[in-house]
This record gives C-alpha cells, sequence and structure tokens, in this order.
C-alpha cells in the first residue's frame, strides 16, 4: 500500500512538469525566432546530419509558439532562403557569413549547441 502510495506521488511529480512542458512555449518568441534564424543560416551554410534534429526541435517548438512568432519565423527564414540562392560574389558570401554570425550570436540554439561540443 505504501509502495503505491510513493509510486503514485512520483508518477505525479514527473508527469506534471512534462504535461506543462508539452503544452506550453519552451522559448520566448524572439529566443525562437533568433533560434530559427541562426539554424536558417546554419542550413544553407553546410549540409549537415546535425541540422535534422535541429529542425525537429525547433519545429516542436513552434506548434507552441503564438501564430504570430511562427509567421514571422517563416518569413525569416524565406528571407534568408531568397538571399542565399541570390548569393553571386564573394562579397555577398561574405555578408551571408556575417549575418549567420550575428544571427548565432544571441541565439539560444547556437549557445546549446557549443555547450554540447566544449570539451
Amino acid at each position: 500500500m505504501r509502495f503505491a502510495l510513493i509510486a503514485t506521488g512520483v508518477a505525479a511529480v514527473v508527469t506534471i512538469p512534462m504535461a506543462f512542458s508539452a503544452t506550453g512555449p519552451q522559448m520566448s518568441g524572439d529566443q525562437f525566432i533568433s533560434a530559427v534564424r541562426c539554424a536558417a543560416f546554419e542550413d544553407v551554410s553546410r549540409s549537415d546530419a546535425e541540422m535534422g534534429g535541429v529542425k525537429m526541435e525547433l519545429n516542436a517548438e513552434a506548434r507552441r509558439q503564438p501564430i504570430e512568432t511562427y509567421t514571422q519565423a517563416q518569413a525569416e527564414v524565406g528571407a534568408i532562403a531568397r538571399q542565399a540562392v541570390n548569393t553571386d560574389s564573394p562579397a555577398d558570401a561574405a555578408m551571408m557569413s556575417r549575418q549567420r554570425a550575428e544571427a548565432c550570436a544571441g541565439s539560444a540554439w547556437a549557445m546549446a549547441d557549443a555547450e554540447q561540443n566544449a570539451i
């Protein structure tokens, strides 16, 4: 009887935070858009298997964000993709590289990625 009571209490403590995190945004709108911009620049500058996991995480977060934030993030990705397609010169490539660095400097995703890859 006591074991059942303890097990039920533990299950409630574990599932309540999980349920809350599944419904509410994990990032603020600004953090989300910053992470999306960084991921979009990373996606056009390198083709890496890690990007699949990042995209999955951002897509899951997108479902938790308000529609306005989601729409803004989509517009940012589209603009970055168009800019990458229209990159014709080394100067354009250098500008994209600077923009990527700026976008990823404050990104929560980039910071978490850097922490995971730190030795």
